[in-house]
């Protein structure tokens, strides 16, 4: 991995030129590096790939590559002028083909202006820099130039129960991703109208295969069936969309790349609809098959119904007829096959799992910035210490609940954790137990996406500090204070973006419980730990007292 990181550069300063390539921007990301790979393997073209390694693209998705004297690989932002300019020029490309996004919907909930930035802002950029370039071209070049923005079905809004999406379906974006998509294919369109730019339009179904980042539906249930963690599919299940291998889609954007006239859109698909539920229970029987004897097995015993994505489209379906009739193309993997192939690669292939998973993302539910439920709000933005805290009895959020002990002659039990009386978005993904000398403080930290569940039972007497520090909170600026322990026996659930310490006000070492629902460190302790901390912080507003 670290010679493959070497191999990059920032700009074309040095660079040898490539032979009239083929430039890929995004081509480290899931469907990039597969395109990547299917030019070199099967076109007499190479590539300049330009991406700016975000959270979503991945080096050892290219590694093969990394001595492939045909293949370039440039760190950029596509909306960079000066840089796309000056990689133009030095170049050629005879073709562009845009595959840098952002794609996540969840993500786009969360943090939408990430996505206008890249998907509209950007990638308007991009369009400007190679109209310029075309303009600067022989006639005949400019004849042969093309530029083939990849794009989605999500464009087109949701289906009913029948009917599929022709390249006639009025546009109708029900998500801050869709919407970005829907007007950066408009842009696209636009620059071809008005001046004269060779461009392409493609929208495809859903993707999967080898090599997609783990947030998404796919990747995310074979990786937590493997690991025997819950499979969290969002509302009744029934949401249906049309899956696409990502091979196929690769073989179809170079026919359109090759074949297509300019100003031409072309939907991709594989008539293979499936409930989400299918999916899920598709990939439950093939990790039992491929891993057998599991311990957690069956799998879909782990299936988890959750509350379900805002504004969540029901159903998705591609009319992909003028693709075939026009330039010859369909899907040749069935589901069958390319969801066994899938499954076996991500089994097969931890070690590229464990890098992905150094990205930040650790599993955790995104595309709920305003969840109503007994564990509180999902942190959605930054936290910010409030000017002043005043106390309060109450936090936005934050569950206290006083713990049963049950006793009888051989002595007490307590019940620390239920799942049936905590939000299923945050049930336990790993529980811990640790020792606090008496007079010590552990604490003020918070967390951004992790939600704790505290289990004060004894030994030791504690008091608990919490500061609500989330801005969109209604108790933003409360500082709430709960004694527990040996005496009163009690569960304390802290959500993300709510600061928190406790102490041990005891004479003798104290014992507390905690099952937070994110993994620390991640998969393996590979990645980062959710943590801000703020004891060491000079003039810290989290005062105990």
């Amino acid at each position: 991995m670290a010679e493959n990181r070497r191999s990059i550069t920032g700009d074309a300063a040095g660079m040898a030129p490539l032979d009239q390539p083929v430039l890929v921007t995004g081509g480290a990301g899931f469907i990039g590096s597969h395109f990547v790979r299917h030019l070199m393997n099967t076109a007499d073209c190479a590539v300049l790939n330009l991406d700016l390694l975000t959270y979503a693209g991945n080096l050892d998705s290219l590694a093969d590559l990394q001595n492939n004297p045909r293949h370039q690989l440039v760190q950029g932002d596509i909306g960079n002028l000066d840089l796309v300019d000056d990689l133009l020029r030095h170049h050629q490309p005879q073709a562009v083909i845009n595959l840098a996004a952002e794609s996540h919907v969840d993500r786009s909930i969360d943090t939408p202006d990430d996505f206008i930035q890249t998907n509209v802002v950007a990638t308007g950029n991009l369009l400007k820099a190679c109209l310029s370039y075309w303009e600067t071209l022989p006639v005949e070049a400019q004849d042969r130039f093309r530029f083939l923005h990849v794009s989605t079905d999500e464009v087109y809004g949701s289906l009913g129960v029948t009917g599929m999406f022709t390249e006639q379906t009025r546009y109708a974006p029900n998500s801050p991703y869709a919407a970005s998509k829907a007007a950066s294919d408009h842009l696209v369109r636009a620059y071809h109208h008005t001046y004269g730019l060779p461009t392409m339009v493609s929208n495809s179904s859903n993707n999967y295969g080898p090599a997609q980042f783990p947030e998404k539906l796919i990747p995310l249930m074979i990786l937590n069936a493997q690991e025997g963690l819950r499979l969290p599919v969002y509302g009744d299940g029934t949401h249906v969309r049309d899956w696409l291998y990502v091979t196929d889609h690769c073989e179809a954007l170079w026919t359109i790349l090759q074949s297509a006239l300019p100003g031409e859109t072309y939907n991709i698909g594989a008539n293979s609809e499936k409930t989400n539920l299918e999916i899920v229970e598709t990939i439950c029987d093939a990790v039992d098959d491929l891993l057998p004897g599991l311990a957690h097995a069956p799998s879909r015993s782990l299936i988890d119904f959750v509350t379900d994505r805002p504004g969540h489209d029901r159903r998705y379906a591609i009319d992909a007829t003028k693709l075939k009739s026009e330039l010859g193309w369909h899907a040749r993997t069935s589901f069958a096959e390319g969801i066994r192939r899938t499954v076996a690669w991500y089994l097969e292939n931890s070690a590229w799992v464990a890098e992905a998973m150094t990205k930040g993302y650790q599993r955790q539910r995104l595309g709920l910035p305003t969840a109503a439920s007994e564990t509180g709000t999902r942190a959605s933005s930054p936290t910010k210490a409030a000017p002043e805290y005043v106390v309060g009895e109450q936090i936005e959020g934050v569950v206290v609940r006083d713990i049963q002990r049950f006793i009888d002659d051989r002595g007490w039990l307590v019940e620390l954790v239920r799942n049936d009386e905590l939000a299923m978005e945050n049930r336990p993904a790993m529980a811990y137990l640790s020792e606090t000398m008496p007079g010590v403080t552990r604490g003020p930290h918070e967390h951004v996406h992790q939600t704790d569940c505290f289990a004060f039972v004894g030994p030791g007497e504690f008091q608990v500090y919490l500061w609500d520090s989330r801005p969109l909170s209604k108790t933003y600026g409360v500082k709430m204070m709960v004694q527990c322990g040996a005496a009163r026996p009690a569960c304390v659930v802290v959500p993300p973006g709510v600061v928190h310490a406790y102490k041990n006000t005891s004479d003798v070492s104290g014992s507390v419980f905690n099952a937070p629902d994110q993994l620390y460190g991640g998969p393996g302790k590979s990645g980062p730990v959710d943590e801000i901390r703020h004891e060491e912080c000079a003039g810290s507003p989290y005062q105990l007292e």
